[in-house]
């Protein structure tokens, strides 16, 4: 039970801290709302990172996974608010594509893939299965292949 209350625990203060991310972002100049998306990302490249540690090297515990899953979903559930007009390539340091604009239906469709598959993932690590929490992550990471492709130069 402590494991779980524990990964439920980082789940709530991965949400919340992103909801503090939306709100102080669209407050921000461009610069800031690209520097806080690219660290909001990291996060969720971190907890892929860790749960793939897990899965090849075996460190960390199904705790730590699930902690990472909730990262992702809540990566996933606030990604939508971090692209105003405004923050494509040209603007600070950002890798964003003026497509992601231009090709608003597209680029919406692949963030509700990834919005799908990261919520599976938090299903997933629940049940610690192994195998199913690898393939679920692969899911998850083809999701974020696709807009990397379409959308991230």
């Amino acid at each position: 039970m402590k494991h779980h209350f524990g990964a439920l625990a980082a789940g709530i203060i991965a949400a919340t801290s992103l909801t503090g991310f939306v709100v102080t972002a669209q407050a921000q100049d461009p610069t800031a709302v690209i520097d806080a998306r690219k660290a909001e990302l990291k996060k969720a490249g971190g907890g892929m990172k860790a749960i793939g540690a897990f899965l090849k090297e075996g460190t960390g515990t199904v705790a730590d996974v699930q902690a990472a899953a909730a990262t992702i979903n809540a990566t996933a559930k606030a990604f939508p608010d971090w692209w105003p007009a405004g923050t494509a390539i040209g603007v600070a340091k950002s890798d964003a594509k003026p497509e992601i604009w231009t090709n608003m239906a597209d680029f919406k469709a692949k963030t509700a893939a990834f919005q799908t598959e990261a919520a599976a993932l938090v299903s997933v690590a629940a049940g610690g299965d192994k195998a199913a929490i690898g393939a679920q992550l692969g899911k998850v990471g083809a999701t974020c292949k696709a807009c990397h492709d379409a959308y991230k130069s």
